[in-house]
């Protein structure tokens, strides 16, 4: 028997992706759909394309003033009345099962998320099943999920590779919020205190366009990154002490690492020079808690040992952690784990 999914999609000024994607979620073999779109103020032609649909009586169309995908993503939640919940970012699609798929394995599992793996698609090539997900269902014990499935070197924190259900998510109060970067991210790691069991998926079963104007690249042209992450991670840190969920404390250096890892990454496709990545984490890890928790290498060989890291890889995360807290000139050039 099937259960209603509400897909809640956020858009501003795509129009020449959003028919592509609502046309993906419509044609799911899975038909019991609330097809939430948000028009976030567009000024192009994204509401007349989404308008389209609007025949289809699962759509369901908020217009609001340009507020911001977090806004818009909070108002999907606030709306949403099936038993389940995901999201789909408005320039990707999904394959044709994806609900299909998602919604048997989380009735079999009785768990209360499921996620699936996902396909990284760039203008010359396509990097399938990125984050090498193999069929599992995982009873989460805190430090070692976090460890093992948040902070693994391809990690899959995103919210539209999960498919929640809705009661957890409006029961928890956990909320997007409005950073420039990282608030999928840590939307999941602030709701995961109340999931208890989650089962993964190795179908590769979203769509993720990489593009060269979307929000991430310009988020790391324009902003000082470390900074961001920074933000973001003493937002979560302050969750998990103010409600008591400090048996996610312990995992905490590898995410400082994770978020550094991300600081790194995104810098560089924007094309800044090593010294400025450098410095920009000097400046936004200054007296931060960031900075505080790389320090703390102790949890890195569990770390290591739960990812399979060579005994190198394991003294190189290390290293990078204490330099890029203490002196981030030292990782200029270095290839991070």
């Amino acid at each position: 028997m099937e259960e209603t999914i509400s897909v809640i999609i956020p858009a501003y000024n795509v129009e020449g992706y959003i028919d592509k994607c609502i046309q993906s979620v419509l044609s799911q073999t899975y038909s019991d759909l609330e097809v939430i779109v948000i028009d976030d103020g567009s000024t192009d032609d994204t509401a007349e394309l989404i308008s389209a649909f609007s025949s289809d009586k699962r759509i369901k169309i908020i217009k609001q003033k340009n507020a911001g995908v977090t806004s818009a993503r909070n108002n999907g939640i606030y709306v949403a009345t099936g038993k389940y919940l995901t999201f789909v970012d408005s320039d990707d699609w999904l394959e044709t099962d994806m609900y299909e798929k998602m919604f048997n394995a989380i009735v079999e599992s009785n768990a209360d998320i499921a996620v699936c793996d996902y396909n990284l698609i760039y203008n010359d090539r396509i990097d399938k099943k990125y984050s090498n997900l193999i069929d599992e269902t995982i009873n989460i014990k805190p430090s070692k999920y976090f460890l093992k499935y948040c902070c693994c070197p391809k990690p899959n924190n995103y919210i539209w590779t999960r498919l929640y259900k809705t009661n957890i998510v409006k029961n928890s109060c956990v909320r997007f919020e409005n950073y420039k970067l990282g608030d999928d991210t840590l939307f999941n790691f602030k709701l995961l205190p109340y999931i208890k069991r989650a089962v993964n998926i190795s179908s590769s079963l979203y769509n993720y366009l990489q593009r060269k104007n979307s929000n991430i690249y310009t988020v790391a042209k324009h902003n000082n990154l470390a900074v961001v992450y920074a933000d973001t991670f003493d937002s979560l840190i302050n969750h998990y002490k103010s409600n008591g969920f400090e048996d996610y404390l312990e995992a905490m250096p590898i995410h400082a690492y994770t978020r550094l890892r991300s600081i790194v990454f995104y810098s560089r496709i924007a094309g800044m020079k090593e010294r400025d990545i450098a410095d920009s984490i000097s400046i936004g890890f200054r007296n931060r808690e960031i900075a505080k928790y790389l320090r703390d290498t102790s949890i890195v060989d569990d770390y290591g040992m739960l990812n399979s890291l060579t005994c190198e890889e394991i003294d190189r995360i290390k290293q990078i952690m204490q330099d890029a807290a203490d002196k981030p000139e030292n990782i200029i050039g270095v290839e991070m784990v």
